[in-house]
């Protein structure tokens, strides 16, 4: 994964495609290659902002590795791991496998309502999409802002409103831009407007907590569109 503001300045330094909006929109993938390795090249970032994902011969991983750290060493690339990628995924309330997402929970519950084609005549889950829709839902994925002390709201952890339990935590990391933590958490449907004040119970603490509107960063999504 190639992702930041020079992105496209260190990955140029390494292919003859043309990575320009236009030729190379956001969204999409071409074969490329890059320091001469044959690539599936996928405009796309966890982190939020400009980027590749490179998909190649795993043999050729740690060449890969090299080049593009030799290409980005006077442009200020630095190497990140997945505590710096959970804060930033965070920030864009990109949703987690396995976390923020599984199998006992609805594409509607875990808020993913607009990658839901219900105009499609068919598809896995689709009569009880509908059959959920009828009946309302009962709980949602949302985003929290969490006031945390000295850790975060990560996994699990309850949520309350006025002394009740409403939901639970999914995840959540330290955000640098937004500021506090932020969490995903399923919450009781009547609970999830933006602005709805709760507390999360993070170890000996309830912390104050609001529901905010998903993507606090860059909600345009224009860092990943540039």
């Amino acid at each position: 994964v190639l992702t930041g503001p020079r992105a496209r300045d260190v990955l140029a330094g390494l292919t003859e495609a043309d990575l320009g909006n236009q030729a190379f929109p956001w969204l999409t993938a071409r074969e490329i290659s890059v320091a001469g390795v044959p690539s599936r090249a996928l405009r796309m970032s966890y982190a939020g902002e400009l980027g590749w994902e490179l998909y190649h011969p795993i043999n050729y991983n740690l060449h890969l590795f090299d080049e593009i750290t030799k290409a980005g060493s006077e442009l200020g690339l630095k190497h990140c791991g997945y505590r710096a990628i959970e804060s930033l995924r965070l920030e864009k309330s990109y949703r987690a496998m396995y976390r923020d997402m599984d199998v006992e929970h609805t594409a509607l519950e875990s808020g993913l309502d607009r990658f839901i084609k219900f105009d499609k005549d068919i598809f896995v889950g689709k009569d009880a999409l509908l059959d959920q829709q009828k009946q309302d839902l009962g709980q949602r994925l949302v985003t929290l802002q969490v006031e945390t002390v000295d850790a975060d709201a990560y996994m699990n952890e309850a949520v309350y409103q006025d002394g009740q339990l409403v939901g639970r935590v999914t995840s959540g990391a330290t955000s640098h831009h937004v500021g506090n933590c932020l969490s995903m958490a399923f919450v009781a449907i009547e609970h999830t407007q933006p602005g709805t004040k709760l507390e999360v119970q993070v170890l000996e603490r309830r912390c104050p907590a609001t529901v905010i509107t998903d993507s606090p960063y860059d909600p345009d999504n224009l860092r990943p569109r540039s």
